[in-house]
């Protein structure tokens, strides 16, 4: 049908075609106030989603209980319809308009990494507008490519999204493709950044971390590259500011990752992970209504989870 595993599919791709065709005679305001209600509702009519969202923060937030907890449950599903909104908004944005809704800070750590070293990795997770942030590198005029599951949302959804992902030059790869890996290191050493998701194992086995004092599953693809090829991990996460004003998002671009290799290659991937989910442990805590990885890493394997996350 198309391309898509259903009708519903397909009604869903018809709506994002439609909706951004739409979104251009559409003030931010004005989508700002639709996504804030469609998150709103989204809470409380789709169960699942609700459940995963606040057993997530029982984790990550264990001091907030009741009310607290729902007022953030809510905040974080408005945030993720503004996302997506902005993500649509994407293929009509021009240079000038993804640049001046972003505030940014630590620019300096690519450009150093990329005048050292022939490439660099940026790393990032499920927080924040990563879609959207990745972009935004582009729109600066930095070399990205970006590696991005097609199997889960189907290679019809995958094409989809693939247009609005390349709309300011970012270079996709399918991270289900059997040569991601000698790509990669391609352009590593041809000058790119590399931009890798790390807080959630799609494809194979990942190795396992303690994250948020739970063990969790975390993905080896970004310490093994960063091995491999000597080029350094630098995390970065594109967030959003949800106050009034021109700034939207605050792009936030931390030191590369300091590491000293030890003997066992094997060993240096388990340790350099580790420090990788403690990076990430940091920046979602400052920004727990910002998390949208689900299922979350220390439920990876459980076929509830998974088929909850779907809904």
């Amino acid at each position: 049908m198309f391309g898509y595993k259903s009708f519903l599919e397909l009604l869903k791709a018809t709506f994002i075609n439609i909706f951004s065709f739409l979104i251009l005679f559409i003030p931010r305001l004005v989508a700002t106030g639709a996504a804030n209600i469609i998150g709103c509702c989204a809470f409380f009519v789709l169960p699942g989603r609700r459940r995963a969202i606040l057993n997530t923060l029982k984790v990550i937030q264990p001091d907030t209980h009741g009310w607290m907890r729902v007022k953030m449950g809510v905040e974080t599903l408005i945030n993720y319809a503004n996302n997506f909104t902005d993500f649509l908004r994407l293929y009509h944005m021009d240079v000038d308009e993804l640049l001046g809704i972003t505030k940014i800070e630590g620019l300096e750590h690519f450009k150093g990494a990329l005048e050292q070293h022939s490439g660099a990795i940026v790393l990032s997770a499920h927080v924040g507008n990563w879609e959207v942030g990745a972009n935004f590198i582009a729109a600066l005029g930095l070399p990205l490519v970006g590696v991005v599951e097609a199997g889960g949302p189907g290679v019809a959804f995958y094409r989809l999204f693939k247009r609005y992902r390349q709309h300011f030059g970012t270079n996709i790869l399918s991270l289900e493709d059997p040569s991601v890996g000698f790509k990669l290191r391609k352009y590593l050493k041809t000058g790119y950044l590399v931009g890798l998701i790390a807080d959630r194992v799609i494809t194979g086995s990942g190795i396992e971390v303690t994250y948020f004092g739970r063990k969790s599953v975390f993905p080896t693809g970004p310490a093994f590259l960063s091995l491999a090829t000597g080029v350094p991990i630098i995390p970065a996460f594109y967030l959003r500011l949800n106050r009034r004003g021109k700034k939207v998002y605050y792009g936030y671009i931390e030191e590369p990752i300091q590491f000293e290799r030890g003997k066992r290659r094997k060993d240096d991937v388990q340790r350099l992970t580790q420090v990788i989910a403690q990076r990430l442990e940091q920046v979602v805590k400052q920004y727990p209504d910002q998390l949208f990885c689900f299922p979350p890493p220390w439920d990876y394997g459980s076929k509830e989870q998974r088929a909850e996350s779907k809904e």
